[in-house]
């Protein structure tokens, strides 16, 4: 069930931040990009598996938790780090088709507000697994400096029942320089976890 939910965010913090980028006026930069999302989930489980998880000693629960991530409660933040090399030419459309065709989500961004610096939106997506629905808010401060922040609620079916869960996310985004190195254009690679 993680992995679906960590292609979808994916899906949607790349999608978020390639519409901040490409929705502000200020043009963005082609070459390599480091971007830092840091995102904290809560999750709701089953309530089979909640019961389950009841009936266990403390000692269990503790450990099932801390293999269950989000669940029961806030957890450390999880934070990737990547960087990727942007031409300068790619769509945000082109973005999410590129992502749902590796992913298997179908994605649409709706009630967009653009100003100078800044841009918010709302995205929902669909996949096998459930729905994800969410929406984000991200400043250009200059044409090196992105930030931004998202929340997302998804429900999910499978593994013993639906559940429920919800991400939130900031982003920060910098230039590096116009030389992308080993990163291939229009890709990205993580480089922390």
């Amino acid at each position: 069930m993680f992995k679906p939910v960590c292609a979808c965010l994916a899906t949607f913090a790349l999608a978020s931040f390639a519409h901040a980028q490409s929705a502000t006026s200020a043009p963005v930069k082609a070459g390599l990009w480091e971007t830092t999302i840091s995102s904290t989930m809560q999750m709701q489980l089953p309530p089979e598996l909640q019961a389950r998880l009841d009936a266990m000693t403390p000692q269990q629960q503790a450990m099932m938790k801390s293999r269950m991530p989000g669940a029961a409660g806030a957890r450390a933040p999880m934070v990737n780090t990547t960087h990727s090399c942007s031409t300068g030419q790619m769509s945000v459309n082109d973005l999410i088709n590129q992502t749902e065709q590796k992913s298997g989500a179908k994605c649409t961004l709706t009630n967009q507000t653009q100003t100078a610096t800044g841009v918010s939106f709302d995205i929902s997506c669909t996949m096998t697994e459930g729905n994800a629905a969410g929406h984000s808010s991200f400043t250009m401060a200059d044409p090196d400096h992105v930030s931004g922040t998202t929340h997302m609620t998804m429900q999910m079916t499978g593994g013993g029942g639906p559940s429920s869960m919800t991400i939130d996310s900031t982003l920060t985004s910098h230039y590096l320089g116009s030389d992308c190195g080993d990163v291939k254009p229009n890709t990205s690679v993580v480089v922390t976890k």
